[in-house]
């Protein structure tokens, strides 16, 4: 048998999730004539199918080069499910387990018997194998259709359904009693706040929550209190009407909206403005960086999304990653409030890297292909820590040397730790390393940021 690739889906459910997946993965390692090549993230993930009750998934995937063949992999990847504990009810499909290791694709084999389907005849219908398999395998080829897995992914996300209509309301008092009326029924609801202008990354939180959640709330609200330039409040898009059409194809059954006044009611001053003593304390985290840059802002963010969490009454709520330092005051304010749990997705991305936002529309089409530099600067600050770098100033002039090569206005281009936010820089070398940039481009503020000490995206050959 030749060398070829060979993909598998990773789930778990029952018992000690981290610890079954560690042993299989170093169960993995050990298979004669293979190799680990990548390992994805890993991602929780609700049931799909079987009986009720179940707990959440852990999933992920794992691609492998091997002399194996189709048949002797799989029975080495069932004697590794069996050695976790995994027992199989006859008959019964999707039940809770251990440990459940799918070989996906294996080479160009095409195969059809009793005891063996390849490719594997359910990974396209299932997002928890596709989304993991697309972070370290995208170009990954199907040998039945000759589609490869970002083009799978998004034949998956295309796919036709039933869409229960959404529902669009403009007042908050509305879209509270809305969502009463669905927790009284037993539902839970993941929440989704954006301000509009919606584009893909704002759509992957959306269907994300719709994965995990059975009710998906999504307001937009173009929020004056987080806004520290007048003119750029002024020239934000809006298009309620087109956002709403795009979150009932991701998903969503309830989208909401409505102004300052009707988010405080009898609470604005003479002149439609909300007395400053109502705003909130954004805390620690909003020191520095964006906070110095932005006079008010996080206190603007930490209001609203108080208020919004006080109409929706989320079961769990979803940030994006790219407004790093917002996540930590959103996590900040949940945890004063009691919930609810924060769950941050990472970063949306542009073929060229770089971070999707309602801003790139205002970029020129020159601006849009330097701006990517953004993306790259934050590569090398990651290249530099995986050399083994962990002085701060060395990690800083990694990202300014791509940084300053491109025709853009750095406001800063600094690390932090990410557990332990600082409103300078830290002076003694990190143990974990956030990198994050601001900058100007063509009149538009981008801002954008990477964890430094992530596993490497491919797992590396092991």
């Amino acid at each position: 048998m030749s060398r070829c690739l060979a993909a598998i889906a990773v789930g778990t459910n029952v018992g000690d999730r981290a610890g079954h997946v560690e042993r299989a993965l170093a169960s993995l390692r050990e298979l004669p004539t293979t190799r680990i090549l990548a390992v994805s993230a890993w991602h929780e993930t609700e049931p799909v199918g079987g009986p009720a009750g179940q707990g959440r998934y852990r999933n992920g995937a794992v691609l492998l080069e091997t002399d194996l063949a189709p048949q002797v992999l799989l029975e080495r990847l069932q004697r590794i499910e069996v050695d976790a504990g995994r027992k199989r009810t006859p008959g019964v499909r999707d039940e809770p387990r251990t440990l459940d290791l799918d070989l996906v694709v294996h080479g160009l084999s095409v195969i059809e018997e009793a005891d063996i389907v390849l490719p594997h005849p359910r990974a396209r219908q299932r997002a928890f194998v596709l989304e993991p398999l697309a972070e370290i395998a995208p170009d990954l080829v199907f040998a039945d259709t000759g589609e490869n897995v970002l083009e799978a992914l998004a034949a998956w996300r295309d796919r036709p359904r039933d869409v229960r209509a959404i529902v669009a309301l403009g007042e908050p008092a509305a879209a509270r009693a809305w969502c009463a009326r669905v927790r009284s029924s037993g539902d839970r609801i993941g929440f989704v706040p954006t301000m509009g202008a919606l584009h893909e990354g704002h759509l992957e939180l959306v269907r994300r929550a719709a994965r995990e959640n059975d009710v998906v709330v999504v307001s937009v609200f173009v929020n004056p209190l987080q806004f520290d330039e007048k003119s750029d409040f002024e020239r934000y898009p809006r298009d309620f009407a087109g956002d709403v059409e795009m979150l009932a194809r991701a998903g969503a059954a309830l989208a909401f909206t409505g102004t300052l006044a009707t988010f405080f009611p009898g609470e604005l001053d003479a002149a439609g403005a909300l007395p400053h003593r109502l705003l909130l304390d954004p805390g620690p985290s909003a020191l520095g960086l964006e906070g110095a840059l932005r006079a008010g802002h996080f206190a603007g963010v930490a209001t609203i999304v108080d208020r919004l969490f006080d109409v929706v009454a989320p079961h769990v709520a979803y940030f994006g990653e790219k407004d790093f330092q917002q996540t930590l005051v959103v996590k900040d304010l949940a945890r004063a409030r009691g919930g609810p749990p924060i769950v941050v997705c990472r970063t949306a991305r542009e073929a060229s890297g770089l971070a999707r936002s309602s801003r790139n529309e205002r970029l020129a089409p020159t601006d849009r292909v330097a701006a990517s530099a953004i993306h790259r600067a934050l590569l090398a600050g990651q290249v530099t820590w995986r050399s083994g770098e962990r002085r701060p100033a060395a990690l800083e002039r990694a990202l300014r040397s791509v940084l300053e090569a491109a025709p853009l206005a750095i406001e800063y281009a600094t690390v932090r730790d990410p557990h332990d936010w600082t409103p300078e820089v830290p002076t003694a070398p990190l143990e974990r390393g956030q990198a994050l940039v601001a900058a100007r481009i063509g009149g538009v503020r981008l801002i954008d940021n990477l964890r430094l000490d992530a596993p490497e995206p491919a797992g590396r050959a092991q």
